[in-house]
């Protein structure tokens, strides 16, 4: 059986875009996953999207990494995601989709500005110290440890990155997001990410938990601009954090059709 498949990124973190509401016993298996988003065989992107129809939402919007873990949120691949159902007719420019952490909103006013609405983030801990770096493990969707650095090398921060995924005080593993303020309203993000175990261009989810940690030490203050190598994302939020938007843009690449 053949199923078709689109790669898109969101800046420059990639993802195999497939729309179905049949077989996800087959295409959410770990092996059939690590093809679709391999080098080789696939589509060689960070994770896949899986979109099915929802009686409740315009849609149901399904995250994994590409060794084919599930995750409950990624906000690159949910601006992908949402530009894709547009694109095809699916829903309006006004979005509103289920996630694995709860319900969210998309205003699309064209790719390169996509606003979606984040869950508040919270600290899940008290300040720790992990590998000699001192931080936050903070839910911002997805689970991520954030530590304030005085420069971003993206060697270092993959060597420590894969440390601190694996560290016993995260039960689970997690994200790991290197932080530098660059100005009150500007901050660089590099993010090791658990599942792809590699630094990745960017991360929104990890962006937001970056910020809220830096906004929590007054060092910030909304709205503000968000760096990393794959491009620029703006976040607004207001002073208790319970109206979070993360505005950036999709692109959407080939499709192909894929075997099942």
């Amino acid at each position: 059986m053949k199923i078709k498949i689109t790669k898109a990124h969101g800046t420059g973190n990639s993802f195999a875009i497939i729309y179905a509401n049949s077989n996800h016993s087959i295409i959410t298996n770990p092996n059939f996953i690590k093809k679709v988003c391999g080098k080789k065989d696939g589509f060689n992107t960070d994770g896949m999207l899986l979109i099915s129809d929802h009686k409740h939402y315009d849609y149901q919007l399904d995250y994994y990494n590409n060794d084919g873990t599930w995750e409950t949120f990624c906000a690159n691949g949910s601006r992908c995601a949402a530009l894709f159902m547009y694109a095809k007719k699916f829903c309006t420019d006004s979005i509103k989709f289920l996630a694995g952490d709860g319900e969210h909103t998309v205003t699309i006013k064209n790719s390169n500005h996509i606003t979606l609405s984040m869950r508040p983030p919270f600290f899940k801990s008290q300040k720790i110290i992990s590998n000699g770096c001192s931080g936050y493990f903070i839910d911002s969707g997805a689970k991520h440890f954030a530590t304030e650095v005085d420069t971003i090398n993206k060697d270092i921060c993959y060597k420590l990155g894969s440390k601190i995924r694996f560290d016993k005080q995260f039960p689970d593993g997690t994200n790991v997001n290197f932080v530098q303020v660059l100005s009150k309203k500007s901050i660089s993000v590099c993010t090791y990410e658990k599942g792809i175990e590699d630094i990745v261009l960017s991360c929104g989810s990890g962006s937001v938990a970056a910020a809220f940690y830096m906004d929590s030490i007054k060092i910030i203050a909304s709205p503000i601009s968000i760096v990393s190598e794959g491009g620029v994302l703006l976040l607004s939020f207001n002073s208790s954090w319970s109206k979070v938007y993360l505005t950036g843009p999709a692109i959407i690449l080939d499709s192909q059709e894929f075997y099942l």
